[in-house]
């Protein structure tokens, strides 16, 4: 019997061709494709937002650092400023400086309240505040002891100021902003470095999203090109929207490595010791962020007649003078910034090269332009920015030259700030010797070396006979002129490794380093008989010449102290003025020991 036949089996669907197989293929995973490629975009978005939001809180604290420090530095000057009125009282008896005393307490007890204020948040760091604030407060509660006893003993006061514990004071107080600034410093650079961690996450998550993204919008345009025209102008219209975000990305990221470099510069300038360092960091930057411009940097002389050009960047599509006069910048003249280009009618300076005569007479307008910045501070302007360029700037530029101005010139302003202070920490103002503070640091170093080398050393200690009677005759102002001929005197008559200081009102404190009794003797001759010789010229009338006695003290033992030389010296000028003034007298060290 024969077996049925099998049942026919369904007829298999025709085969799609290539293309359309491939089309239905790829049309399943367009639509998660396209959520992926969106949340990848949003996510780098969200990444860029937050990124961005860190970086502004972070510059905020690095504001709020320098904040910290320039308010060390304000209360730190504060009271330095009550200390040397206060002292400067007791030294003339002049109502202006107690004026200035009464005066510089609120300020100094202010910036005290006002670091206390800024530390807040930082525990250790306004404990230490609080420790500035004690010991500023013992520090005037000191100075104003020795003011009550000046008005009571003027004499007394004078000595007691002498052995008081100011100085130790001052140290102390220096020393805990000193810890401060140190851990401002130390919070600084934890944030940089946090900073720059996340600037590499930030670029990481930018770009691998950027990338994923991309690769899943060409797929998703491949896709659609195949299907039909329609399909291909989407894929262009997206093409052409991704390459705004692109664009858009690498603005992004531009900008921000620009603040990051900008951050990174501002730093940079508050470590700076000197002018030309400061100089030299803006050319290099600006070079680097904007190397199609070209200019230089100007400083202004303290007469405020002649700016100087301090540092050059780039090449100037307009070269610029070496030397100018305020009056010549329209930027200096106005205090603001001031931008040129023939094409827009802007003034150039006349401190510019002309424009190009033979262009203007053929009627062609000069495409380079100018921008010239004032670097302007506190209500002072301190110089010029003045940059030049072949085409037109875009805006992003101008904005950071700017900002890069207004860092300069707080830089500026610091470094002017830091030398003023240095210089009146030395110099005495009155007749340009250092001063006790100077002497009390150098004398001990200049005698261990001598010491070391078993070579001796001398101290010489001047003072100026009846000089309060010559006060009381021709005035204070006469005073101050005798004074300042007897400091340049012996700014001429010693070498250069001699340390010539102002010890204290009329008296004068004079270190031979290498210089035995004899030599010592001599030399405080010579000084005696220039001064018995000199006269001064002040206000149409001459007066003098003045004597002065001097003591002598020579230390060629390893066992000498400052101390000793001092009172040594001091015990011979006193002999020197009981034997009759006008006279030079050798102390006894081995007397002094004794004693």
């Amino acid at each position: 019997m024969a077996q049925p036949s099998p049942p026919a089996s369904p007829a298999a669907p025709p085969a799609l061709p290539s293309p359309a197989r491939a089309a239905s293929r790829y049309r399943a995973y367009r639509l998660p494709a396209f959520v992926l490629a969106a949340t990848l975009l949003a996510a780098v978005g969200i990444a860029t937002v937050v990124g961005l939001r860190s970086f502004a809180e972070s510059a905020q604290w690095v504001e709020h650092s320098y904040q910290v420090i320039a308010e060390i530095e304000s209360t730190l000057a504060a009271t330095r400023t009550v200390e040397s009125s206060a002292r400067g009282y007791r030294l003339t008896d002049r109502p202006a400086l107690h004026a200035e005393y009464l005066a510089s307490i609120p300020a100094a007890l202010s910036h005290a309240a006002q670091l206390i204020a800024l530390t807040r948040d930082n525990p250790q760091q306004q404990r230490l505040a609080r420790d500035v604030e004690r010991r500023m407060r013992l520090r005037l509660a000191e100075i104003d002891r020795l003011m009550e006893l000046y008005a009571r003993d003027p004499q007394q006061s004078l000595i007691s100021g002498r052995t008081s514990t100011g100085t130790e004071q001052m140290r102390a107080l220096t020393a805990v902003a000193d810890a401060m600034r140190e851990n401002e410093r130390a919070l600084l650079a934890a944030r940089d470095l946090r900073s720059d961690r996340n600037a590499t996450l930030l670029t990481a998550l930018v770009v691998g999203g950027l990338l994923l993204a991309l690769s899943l919008l060409a797929l998703l345009m491949l896709s659609l090109w195949q299907e039909n025209k329609r399909s291909r102008a989407l894929e262009r219209e997206s093409r052409q929207a991704l390459a705004e975000l692109e664009a858009s990305a690498a603005e992004r990221q531009r900008l921000t490595e620009r603040h990051r470099s900008l951050s990174h510069y501002a730093g940079l300038l508050q470590s700076c010791q000197t002018l030309e360092e400061a100089m030299d960091m803006t050319a290099h930057v600006i070079a680097d962020l904007i190397p199609q411009l070209g200019g230089r940097c100007y400083i202004l002389r303290a007469s405020q007649n002649l700016a100087e050009t301090a540092a050059r960047f780039g090449r100037e599509a307009i070269p610029s003078a070496d030397l100018l006069q305020p009056n010549d910048c329209w930027a200096l003249r106005r205090g603001q910034v001031h931008r040129s280009q023939a094409h827009d009618g802007g003034v150039r300076c006349a401190h510019l090269e002309r424009a190009d005569p033979q262009r203007a007479a053929a009627g062609e307008d000069d495409p380079r332009w100018s921008l010239c910045v004032p670097l302007v501070a506190q209500n002072t302007s301190l110089g010029l920015l003045c940059l030049s360029g072949e085409h037109a700037p875009r805006e992003a530029d101008l904005a950071l030259v700017q900002a890069i101005a207004e860092q300069l010139s707080l830089a500026i302003v610091n470094l002017q700030l830091r030398e003023t202070l240095r210089v009146q920490s030395l110099r005495d103002p009155l007749t340009g010797l250092f001063n006790r503070r100077y002497l009390e640091e150098n004398l001990q170093r200049e005698l261990l070396r001598c010491q070391r080398r078993r070579l001796p050393l001398s101290v010489l200690m001047l003072d100026v006979d009846h000089f309060k009677r010559f006060n009381d005759t021709h005035g204070h102002a006469a005073g101050d002129a005798l004074l300042a001929r007897i400091g340049q005197l012996l700014q001429e008559l010693v070498r250069n490794e001699d340390i010539a200081c102002r010890y204290g009102g009329e008296e004068f404190t004079l270190v031979l380093p290498e210089a035995d009794a004899e030599a010592a003797a001599q030399r405080a001759e010579r000084i005696r008989a220039a001064i018995a010789a000199t006269t001064i010229v002040h206000l149409r009338q001459t007066f003098g010449p003045a004597t002065c006695s001097i003591g002598v003290a020579t230390s060629s033992g390893e066992r000498d102290t400052p101390q000793q030389l001092l009172q040594i010296a001091d015990a011979a000028l006193y002999r020197a003025k009981a034997e009759g003034r006008d006279r030079v007298v050798n102390g006894d060290l081995a007397v002094a020991g004794a004693q």
